[in-house]
């Protein structure tokens, strides 16, 4: 049976406030590094509320300091862009997607190894009865919260079109979801690509049948990641193939929608970071990454449903803590960057074939 998720939201930005005002520390760093540099680039396409709280928080730690967080357009835009730069780098750090992404951008030469400072940060940690990886093992990245890979659906849809809950990702190529089924575009969205990632793990060989039964399904593609969570939200679907966090984030604001975690598994989603190779400003950007991974953002992740990565930075049975998310989940899969790149042309050319025909909104 596909499980659940009841997260009760009112109370983790008040719970935070209280772990973070008992945290012994903060792992931020310190205002006055004396390096002399007074701005920083960062690539993000995180959410708007979450960067301006990251940049508010930065530079309030850094008096004269300007951070510049801009969003490309999509995660695999903000990394063609980084790429079509990096003769002369504009960004410092690249912040946000999945570490799927950043294993290609390693392939590429766009990063920097750095090994965070952050006190309490663990290089792995256990996940679903395996560990998870946080760090590369080189450290060109680094994992700074947690989502999973899912469906979201609208409760009133299905009443209304008497449709079943689906219980699996091959549920989702059973005809009678035709047209009522949506998903970002995987050729510019991390969270269809690691979707159909997770597919690919869970099934193999099978998996490119299930794309295809899926796609199907789809009247067509949506070019905006945000956009698919406010279709099913309104009622103009019944599901979104995405991931957990904006799900809970509409659960919050009062929609009829749930969020559910197919029995054939779920794919860790994790939000990386990383210093981007020739940084212009490399000393904040080495400071910024400790300062994500501080208790105090932790904790701040937290208030907008990011699952944090640190143990102990929270009470285990708070809704968002990663204990509490997990502990009814069945079978969680880690992310895989190796079977992604080796299957990536697979992926580009199936879906840019789909894409083709069915187009995009």
């Amino acid at each position: 049976m596909m499980k659940r998720v009841f997260v009760f939201v009112m109370f983790i930005a008040c719970a935070t406030m209280v772990f973070a005002a008992g945290a012994k520390e903060s792992g931020a760093p310190a205002a006055d590094a004396g390096h002399g540099e007074t701005e920083l680039v960062v690539y993000s396409t995180i959410f708007a509320e979450y960067a301006e709280a990251m940049k508010a928080g930065f530079e309030a730690l850094h008096p004269g300091v300007t951070v510049n967080v801009l969003n490309p357009g999509g995660t695999e835009a903000m990394f063609k862009k980084l790429e079509s730069e990096s003769a002369n780098p504009q960004a410092d750090v690249v912040h946000a997607g999945s570490m799927i992404n950043y294993q290609h951008a390693i392939e590429m030469g766009l990063l920097e190894p750095y090994a965070p400072q952050a006190p309490g940060f663990k290089s792995s940690i256990p996940v679903g009865g395996s560990r998870l990886e946080l760090s590369h093992p080189e450290n060109y990245y680094h994992v700074w919260s947690l989502m999973f890979t899912g469906v979201m659906y609208n409760t009133q849809v299905l009443e209304r079109y008497k449709l079943p809950i689906p219980r699996t990702y091959k549920d989702l190529t059973n005809p009678v979801y035709k047209d009522q089924i949506i998903s970002a575009d995987p050729l510019k969205s991390s969270t269809a690509s690691s979707n159909i990632v997770a597919i690919l793990q869970i099934y193999g060989d099978e998996a490119p049948a299930l794309w295809k039964g899926i796609n199907a399904n789809l009247p067509y593609y949506s070019g905006s990641s945000s956009r698919i969570y406010t279709l099913v939200s309104k009622g103009e679907f019944a599901m979104a193939i995405g991931l957990s966090r904006p799900a809970l984030v509409a659960m919050e604001e009062g929609y009829p929608v749930d969020f559910l975690f197919p029995e054939d598994g779920s794919q860790v989603y994790d939000n990386s970071m990383a210093l981007v190779k020739g940084a212009k400003h490399p000393n904040l950007a080495k400071e910024f990454i400790d300062y994500i991974l501080s208790d105090e953002m932790q904790l701040k992740g937290a208030e907008y449903l990011y699952i944090p990565v640190k143990q102990g930075v929270m009470d285990p049975s708070l809704p968002v803590s990663l204990e509490s998310v997990t502990k009814d989940m069945g079978t969680i899969y880690a992310p895989d960057p190796a079977l992604a790149e080796e299957n990536r042309e697979l992926i580009q050319n199936t879906f840019g074939e789909y894409i083709r025909t069915k187009g995009t909104k």
